[in-house]
This record gives C-alpha cells, sequence and structure tokens, in this order.
C-alpha cells in the first residue's frame, strides 16, 4: 500500500472566532473554579490556565509567563511561585472532576487508556526524585526526573487522566536522602513504587 504525504488544512481564524475561544476557556475554568477554596487561588489558577494557553507565552515557566502577562511585578511572580508550590487545594476532587468531564465529551465504547513514561532533563540534584537513570527526553542516561502518565483516547479525541511522578528507591529508603525528602516535601507515607505498579494505581483510581 502506498501513502501519499497529504497537506495538512490551512488553519485560519477571524477576531470574532479568537474572542470566542477566550470565551471557552473562561466558561471552562468556571467549571473548576467552585473547587478552588480562596478567591486568590480561583483568580491565579485562571491566570496560569491563560497562560499556558497563550501562544504569546512560548516558554511556559511561571517567571517569564508572569512577565509578559503581568509585566515586571515581582509580588506576581512570588504569588503565581506560591500557588504552584504550595497551593493548598486538594488533587482529588479536581482530578475526579476532569474524569467526568472526559468521560461525557469523549467517552466511547471503543476507548482505551493508555500508560506511558516520560523523563525530564534536570541541572541540580533538588528535585523531587532526580537522579542519574533514563532519560527519554535525551535517549540516554542522565541527570532526570521521570514520571508515568494515564492517558485516554476514543474516536471522539484524547486527553490526559493523571500523573505520578517516579520516585527511585533510594529517594524513599536510604537515610542519606532523608534532608531532600523533607525540602521536597516528600510525604513520609510515599512508599516506594515501580513504575507499572503506579499505572495500575492511577487506573484503580479512574475506574
Amino acid at each position: 500500500m502506498i501513502y501519499q504525504e497529504q497537506t495538512p488544512p490551512q488553519l485560519t481564524l477571524t477576531v470574532p472566532e479568537i474572542e470566542g475561544l477566550l470565551e471557552q476557556v473562561q466558561q471552562y475554568h468556571e467549571i473548576y473554579s467552585p473547587l478552588f477554596q480562596r478567591r486568590e487561588q480561583r483568580e491565579r489558577s485562571a491566570t496560569y490556565l491563560y497562560g499556558l494557553l497563550s501562544p504569546e507565552v512560548t516558554d511556559k515557566a511561571i517567571e517569564p509567563m508572569m512577565l509578559k502577562l503581568c509585566g515586571d511585578d515581582p509580588n506576581s511572580i512570588r504569588a503565581m511561585q506560591h500557588f504552584i508550590s504550595a497551593g493548598a487545594w486538594e488533587d482529588d476532587p479536581l482530578l475526579t472532576h476532569h474524569w467526568r468531564e472526559v468521560n461525557q465529551d469523549l467517552g466511547d465504547e471503543a476507548g482505551i487508556y493508555l500508560f506511558d513514561g516520560s523523563d525530564f532533563a534536570k541541572q541540580g540534584p533538588k528535585s523531587a526524585g532526580v537522579k542519574r537513570q533514563h532519560c527519554g527526553e535525551l535517549g540516554k542516561i542522565a541527570n532526570c526526573q521521570a514520571g508515568v502518565f494515564m492517558g485516554y483516547v476514543s474516536p471522539k479525541g484524547y486527553a490526559l487522566l493523571d500523573r505520578r511522578l517516579y520516585l527511585p528507591e533510594e529517594w524513599v529508603q536510604d537515610d542519606a536522602f532523608a534532608a531532600l525528602r523533607c525540602a521536597c516535601a516528600v510525604p513520609d507515607t510515599v512508599v516506594f513504587q515501580t513504575k507499572p505498579a503506579l499505572a495500575l494505581e492511577m487506573l484503580r483510581a479512574v475506574r
């Protein structure tokens, strides 16, 4: 069988269509807004969402994102950094609501779950779970973090459902890593889990 390369259709958006997209993003955020208990959390979660989706923000790190969205305001940068790193909201209600939305919009008898690992190169040793290990992003052994991700695919579309950070065994069990675990706020209740075990844990939660 011969496959012919096809030119992707040209994407053209008018100003009213772009304005309509912004309204849709606002409506989407309103679905989750009540799950944030404080007004500041609701406002910052909306700003962060706009930053992630904005084509004008090419660097999705917090500082360049806030510089682009709010200008050179150190207080805005620190507030967003605190919201992301130490924001006291509950993940489970947000995830459960997200799964219901995915089921409503994309649920299909032909739908399947997908699991995949993804690794993130890191320069220093102070991020949770970082060590020299196989890094898929680089295709070699390197200093990185490793994650396991769960997705859903159906004839109606696809979506990310859940994620887990993989903590190497020594990170969880060795006394030499105790200070790092504390600095990275790794809960004392965390036990070592293989990547397949993390995937199974996510599947059970979704099912």
